[in-house]
C-alpha cells in the first residue's frame, strides 16, 4: 500500500487517504490521533535535547485543547504538527512510492474578434480542444470542436485521420468526457497549467456548466481549493485539485533542472531536450482553427506528446513522488522545500526515539533581514597568485563539521563587542550640516565581516582581548581569548565554534548533521549506481558484485 494524497477532515476528525494498491484507487478513513508532549522530569520519553517529557494522546480534539491549556506554562513537544504528515509518517514512512497514472493535457481556447483571447480568471471563449495523453494506457487523446465555418462531413473527414480523436459540437459534453477519461489519474499535469490550463477550465466549466460540477475534478466529492500566487509580479489566481492532484510540469522543469534556461517555453524545452518542436504554423492560432483546421488537431496533440515525452526522460514527477515518500509529506509539498525538510528532521528526530519541540515564532519588522552569508569583495587588479575552491555541497558540509543542531549548542561567546559595533552603523548619523545620515541597515551593517568580533579574536588568538562565555547550564566564564581557543581547540576537546561564537558538542551527533550524513551517503551510493547503468547502457561488462 501507498498514499496518493490525503486531506484532514476537521469536522469529523478523519485523516482520508487515497492510495494506489496493485493498480487499483483504495480510500482508507482514520481517526485522528491528536498527541503532544510536554517537559516532565518524571516522563518516559525524550526531547533531542535529552530532556524528560511525557506524551498526551487522546483521538477527541477538545480533550486535546483542553490539555494543551493545563500544560500551558510548560515546554510544548509536537503540539504544532502537521496532521497529515504526522499520519503518513505512522503509517507509511519506509514504504515504497506508488506507480501513479499519470495525465498528461493540454487545452486551446476560442478567439473573440472583439474582445481577443480570454484570460484564466474570466473565461469568455470556449475550449476548442483538449488533448491528453494517460501514462496508464499509453494512449493519446484529442476532444475538439470543429470551427463554426466548417461543415459536418469536412470535420468529420478530417478528424477520422487521427487516431483517438474524437468530435465535439456541444461543449459541456466534451468537457464531461475529458472528466470521464482521467476519472482513474492520480496526476494531473500540464505545462504552465498553473497560471492558465487549471484555472481557465475549472472556471469555464463553472461557467457553463456549475460549481458542482468541478468536484468531479477532484475525489472525497471536495471543490478545487481557490489559491493566489504572484507571477511577473502581478497576483494570479489558480486552483488545487484534492485528491487527484495537479503539477505544473513548467514548474518542475525549473525547480529540478539546475541550470538557467534563455526560455521556458514548451516548445523550447522540447528542442533542448528531445530536438523537437511544436507543430509550427503561419499566422494566429485562431487563423490555424479557421483555416487550417487538420494541421490545428496536430498542433493540439503533439504539444501533449512533447510534455509526455519530456517527463519520460527526465522523470520529474516520480522524482517528486519518490521524494515525498521518502519524507512522508504530500507530492505538491515537494514543490516547496522547508515543510518538506522540517517533517525529514522529525521523521529523523523519531527514527532515534526523540521528539522535537515546537517551532518558535520570532516576529521582526519588515525592514529587519537577515545578514545572509559572507560574501568577500574581489581586489581589482592584476595579482600572481590566484586559487579558486567549490566545496561540495557547502553548506550542508558547514552543518556536518560543526555538527550544528540546536541539541548540541552548549555555550555562545557573549556578544557585547559585536552588538555595540552593529547598532553604531545602524544608527543615524548627525553630519555637520545639520542633515542626518540614515544608518545601514542590519544586514549591510555586517559587510565585510565574516563573523563576530568575539570570533575573531578567539580565532586570531588576538593578544590583549577578553571573551565572555555563556554555558548552557546557566554559568559564565571570563577569560582571554588565547584561554577561549585553548578550550574549544585543544587536542583532547570535543568541541567546535560557528562564525558567530556559538560553542558546539560533538558528544552526540545532532539530528540535522544525522540526517544531511544519511543523504550524502544515499546520495554517493545513487551516483554510483548511475555510473553502474550508463555503463550497462553503453555496452560494458561491469563486476557481479556491482549487478
Amino acid at each position: 500500500m501507498s498514499y496518493v494524497d490525503a486531506i484532514y477532515d476537521r469536522k469529523h476528525n478523519r485523516i482520508k487517504v487515497v492510495e494506489r494498491i496493485n493498480g487499483k484507487r483504495v480510500f482508507t478513513d482514520s481517526p485522528v490521533i491528536y498527541e503532544f508532549y510536554y517537559a516532565d522530569v518524571n516522563g518516559k520519553y525524550k526531547s533531542v535535547n535529552g530532556d524528560s517529557v511525557s506524551r498526551v494522546r487522546t483521538k477527541n480534539f477538545k480533550e486535546y485543547s483542553s490539555e494543551l491549556k493545563v500544560h500551558s506554562h510548560k515546554k510544548i513537544f509536537e503540539s504544532d504538527c502537521n496532521q497529515i504528515f504526522k499520519h503518513l509518517s505512522n503509517n507509511y514512512l519506509g514504504i515504497d512510492a506508488p506507480d501513479l497514472h499519470i495525465a498528461y493535457f493540454d487545452i486551446e481556447t476560442d478567439f473573440d474578434p472583439e474582445r481577443g483571447f480570454s484570460s484564466p480568471s474570466d473565461p469568455f471563449t470556449k475550449i476548442t480542444a483538449v488533448s491528453l495523453y494517460l501514462g496508464w494506457t499509453e494512449s493519446l487523446i484529442c476532444l475538439v470542436i470543429p470551427p463554426p465555418n466548417m461543415s459536418k462531413e469536412e470535420a468529420e473527414s478530417i478528424v477520422s485521420g487521427f487516431e483517438n480523436t474524437y468530435l465535439y459540437y456541444d461543449e459541456k459534453d466534451m468537457l464531461l468526457d475529458f472528466i470521464k477519461l482521467v476519472d482513474d489519474a492520480d496526476v494531473l499535469t500540464g505545462w504552465n497549467s498553473e497560471s492558465f490550463d487549471i484555472p481557465y477550465m475549472i472556471n469555464r466549466m463553472i461557467r457553463i456548466m456549475s460549481k458542482a460540477d468541478t468536484r468531479d475534478l477532484c475525489l472525497w466529492d471536495q471543490y478545487p481549493k481557490k489559491k493566489t500566487f504572484e507571477k511577473y509580479g502581478a497576483e494570479s489566481e489558480s486552483y488545487d485539485l484534492i485528491g487527484r492532484l495537479h503539477l505544473d510540469y513548467m514548474l518542475l522543469y525549473q525547480k529540478y533542472t539546475f541550470h538557467e534556461m534563455h526560455s521556458y517555453s514548451l516548445d523550447a524545452i522540447g528542442e533542448y531536450e528531445l530536438g523537437e518542436h511544436k507543430v509550427t504554423y503561419a499566422g494566429t492560432l485562431d487563423q490555424l482553427y479557421n483555416q487550417d483546421f487538420k494541421t490545428f488537431i496536430e498542433y493540439s496533440r503533439q504539444d501533449t506528446y512533447l510534455l509526455y515525452r519530456i517527463d519520460q526522460k527526465k522523470k520529474f514527477i516520480e522524482l517528486a513522488n519518490v521524494l515525498a515518500h521518502d519524507n512522508t509529506v504530500l507530492l505538491p509539498t515537494t514543490m516547496g522545500s522547508v515543510a518538506m525538510i522540517e517533517q525529514a528532521i522529525m521523521n529523523e528526530a523519531h527514527r532515534r526515539d526523540m521528539v522535537i519541540p515546537n517551532k518558535k515564532h520570532i516576529s521582526t519588522s519588515d525592514d529587519t533581514k537577515a545578514a545572509g552569508a559572507y560574501v568577500a569583495k574581489p581586489k581589482a587588479g592584476i595579482h600572481r597568485w590566484v586559487g579558486s575552491i567549490d566545496i561540495n555541497s557547502l553548506y550542508p558540509s558547514i552543518i556536518r563539521a560543526l555538527n550544528l543542531a540546536p541539541e548540541t549548542i552548549i555555550g555562545q561567546l557573549r556578544p557585547d563587542k559585536t552588538d555595540s559595533y552593529i547598532q553604531d552603523k545602524m544608527a543615524n548619523k548627525k553630519l555637520n550640516n545639520g542633515k542626518t545620515k540614515k544608518g545601514a541597515s542590519f544586514a549591510d551593517a555586517w559587510e565585510d565581516m565574516f563573523g563576530s568580533i568575539e570570533y575573531t579574536d578567539v580565532i586570531n588568538r588576538t593578544p590583549g582581548t577578553t571573551v565572555i562565555i555563556d554555558w548552557e547550564d546557566g554559568t559564565s566564564l571570563e577569560c582571554s581569548s588565547q584561554e577561549a581557543y585553548d578550550i574549544i581547540f585543544n587536542e583532547s576537546s570535543n568541541l567546535s565554534l560557528s562564525a558567530n561564537g556559538t560553542i558546539l558538542t560533538y558528544d552526540v551527533i545532532g539530528v540535522i548533521p544525522g540526517l544531511l550524513e544519511r543523504w550524502y551517503s544515499e546520495r554517493k551510493v545513487m551516483q554510483a549506481t548511475k555510473k553502474n547503468w550508463v555503463k550497462l547502457r553503453d555496452g560494458i561488462d561491469l563486476p557481479a558484485r556491482l549487478l
